[in-house]
């Protein structure tokens, strides 16, 4: 059962899991402009960075809908930072950009990425968990993993 990633319905995934935030979209529901390029590219780098998660997805051991809750979650963070705006006339300033202000869910950032919590989603594998035989060498601290 082959997932193509262009056949989803992007559109209604990105109303479905940023349903609580809808002013993260004004002027951006022409999907054609905004939302299925981010989604397909985000696929791309999610399938990049991890490559069992095509394989799983295609398998059914990965369910389409925490594969499009993964891709949506790293849309909204490019949509949140978008937000972020700095505006003047000459008598004031103001600018949104104090990062340790966000509600909690609300991760921003101007680049696609994919999360630890998110990796473990799309890989199957959570952090702390290896296949049987592996033997740990304690570097994972050091390496950010």
């Amino acid at each position: 059962m082959a997932v193509d990633v262009e056949d989803i319905d992007w559109v209604g995934a990105i109303l479905t899991y940023g349903g609580g935030t809808p002013e993260v979209f004004l002027d951006r529901l022409d999907d054609e402009k905004w939302i299925i390029p981010h989604c397909l590219t985000a696929c791309d780098i999610a399938f990049a960075e991890c490559p069992s998660a095509r394989y799983r997805l295609n398998s059914g051991a990965l369910s389409e809908r925490t594969f499009t809750y993964v891709i949506c979650a790293m849309v909204l963070r490019v949509a949140r930072w978008s937000m972020r705006k700095s505006e003047s006339n000459g008598a004031y300033t103001r600018t949104d950009q104090v990062m340790d202000m966000n509600p909690p869910g609300w991760e921003v950032s101007p680049d696609l990425h994919v999360t630890k919590k998110e990796r473990a989603l799309l890989t199957g594998v959570t952090e702390g968990s290896a296949p049987f035989g592996t033997v740990s060498l304690g570097l994972d601290r050091a390496y950010g993993r």
